[in-house]
């Protein structure tokens, strides 16, 4: 194709990822490229889309020994970057929750689908750092994490009320919230994590 080879002649320098992307007989085919540190750097290493990105296998069209070699980096050090990582992204989880919690009390039942999913999906980021198990695929989030070793034992109870869509009994609601939210607090501890500054603490 000669636009895919008019872009690959002229990819710009000093740039980490680029591509372009063209639809074939209703499929979408990207033409994506980068360097191999690079790759390994945003995609293999934990950064803060590896919860997803750290799944990613590729498939050898060309170079066999090039992206076998790729597919079998093994991160150093993965337990501690994962739980750095997984404080690092707590803020997100409490600020969700906080959220999902003043629309229970203000009753605010159009509000709460929304902020209801975007603490959860805070809450599996974390859960799959916890367990430095990244997802295979975003429709697999609850189905994998369910399956995690290290989560809040009330964790599957919120699961069920969000995929059974029974979140708008917003004080069973409330309870179920809180109680995740405190039982991540004490794997955190349990692992010896400090999420708070104790300097900041105003009581």
């Amino acid at each position: 194709d000669l636009e895919l080879a008019a872009f690959v002649k002229t990819m710009p320098e000093g740039q980490r990822w680029g591509g372009v992307g063209k639809i074939r007989d209703g499929l979408l085919v990207e033409l994506i490229w980068t360097t191999k540190e690079i790759y390994l750097e945003d995609t293999r290493e934990v950064t803060g889309k590896w919860y997803l990105a750290g799944s990613d296998t590729l498939l050898p069209i060309i170079n066999d020994d090039f992206v076998n070699e790729l597919n079998g980096y093994r991160v150093e050090n993965l337990r501690q970057k994962c739980l750095t990582r997984a404080a690092k992204h707590w803020h997100e989880v409490q600020e969700a929750t906080a959220k999902v919690l003043n629309a229970a009390l203000a009753s605010n039942r159009d509000g709460i689908p929304l902020l209801v999913c975007d603490m959860l999906r805070h809450m599996l980021i974390v859960a799959s750092l916890l367990n430095q198990t990244p997802y295979v695929t975003f429709a697999r989030f609850i189905s994998q994490a369910r399956d995690f070793k290290i989560k809040p034992a009330d964790l599957d109870v919120l699961f069920d009320t969000v995929v059974q869509g029974t979140y708008q009994d917003l004080r069973a609601l409330e309870k179920s919230v809180v109680s995740v939210f405190s039982q991540f607090e004490s794997i955190f501890g349990e692992l010896g994590i400090e999420l708070y500054d104790a300097d900041l603490d105003l009581n």
